[in-house]
């Protein structure tokens, strides 16, 4: 209880001071007002919040209210290149958690609101990524046009670690909206883009939020052909290319299962195993495609024991984690060409 009423009054405090400074007559104190909020949100540690909350309900009604009040400071302070991140990268996480992940737990009999929840979702992904673009389009001047035009070298060649943040939430959120219509015509050609930007955070810093680079690029690595992931520069190899060959060279790992599987262990490795996310993430694509229901279930119970309260700073996904973990669990028939009405499931192996 004492959460919830710090979380209401947080947020009626910053609003009610948002609107009385939209009203002031002097646009000094205004300018000084939104500023000074502005920091506030997309301060270091503003994002815990909402990520180290240990109510997933709260937080999704609490959410939509934020996401108004994070574009209206945009609106008044478009320069405020933290503020743009902070502003994406909360879009991002809100469609991943509370829209796309529900909606993938939806059953078959519900493909309607499914697909309208997937819809949605690929909506909120877009316009978070387009808030952390206009990001790095303040720090790297042509950055977009770069972008746009699919020169995909020299948009990220001067990116350096201050980027990072930037790099992973870009990634992750046109990787959203590709994963809700893997079908989007438009959005396929364009994939190379998302990876080129996280294997350029891999090569910045690969510790990056307790190895959530390496979780991004399980999923990449599991679901990705190479011809979709690569984009050759005027018929040579681009950048990307160039280093994942060296990278993956110097470890002697070739298809993207292995390569998956590397970076499941990396991501365990850099977090100490606090975190349940690669465990998930390795279950749900290598194990279900490799029909491998003994490491599936082993991934999946491993993630039920993380206790949430290990990573504090993003307990709420923990607990949402937990009970991804769970469902999946629950619902191994979908998954698995297997006889799961068997008194004695080990005699099927």
């Amino acid at each position: 209880m004492c959460n919830d009423i710090s979380m209401n009054k947080k947020v009626i405090i910053l609003f009610s001071l948002i609107i009385l400074l939209l009203l002031s007559s002097c646009s000094t104190i205004e300018k000084a007002g939104i500023n000074m909020i502005s920091d506030v949100m997309a301060g270091e540690g503003s994002s815990e919040l909402f990520t180290g909350d240990d109510d997933p309900q709260l937080i999704k009604d609490a959410l939509p209210f934020i996401l108004k009040m994070y574009e209206m400071l945009v609106s008044r302070n478009p320069e405020d290149s933290d503020l743009l991140l902070a502003t994406g990268s909360t879009f991002i996480m809100y469609s991943n958690i509370f829209i796309q992940t529900p909606a993938d737990m939806l059953s078959d009999e519900q493909f309607m609101e499914q697909d309208s929840q997937l819809q949605r979702s690929k909506k909120m992904y877009k316009r978070g990524t387009e808030y952390v673009l206009q990001a790095l389009e303040l720090k790297h001047e042509n950055f977009r046009e770069k972008l746009d035009l699919g020169l995909i070298d020299e948009a990220l060649e001067e990116m350096d670690a201050e980027d990072i943040s930037a790099l992973y939430w870009a990634a992750s959120g046109m990787m959203g909206e590709f994963s809700t219509d893997p079908f989007d015509f438009n959005l396929g050609p364009n994939i190379y883009k998302p990876v080129a930007f996280i294997y350029k955070a891999l090569e910045l810093d690969e510790t990056y939020n307790k190895g959530a680079i390496h979780d991004l690029l399980i999923l990449i690595n599991s679901s990705l052909p190479d011809a979709l992931m690569y984009k050759s520069i005027e018929g040579a190899e681009s950048a990307t290319r160039r280093f994942t060959n060296n990278y993956y060279s110097s470890l002697n790992l070739s298809g993207g299962f292995e390569k998956a599987r590397y970076h499941f262990a990396r991501s365990v490795e850099i977090s100490g195993g606090i975190s349940a996310s690669p465990y998930i993430s390795l279950a749900s694509t290598v194990s279900v495609n490799e029909q491998d229901y003994e490491e599936f279930e082993r991934l999946l119970n491993t993630a039920l024991e993380i206790d949430p309260e290990l990573f504090p700073e993003m307990k709420l996904a923990g607990i949402i984690y937990r009970d991804k973990a769970q469902w999946l669990l629950d619902h191994k028939s979908d998954f698995f060409l297997l006889d799961f009405d068997e008194e004695d499931f080990d005699e099927v192996f």
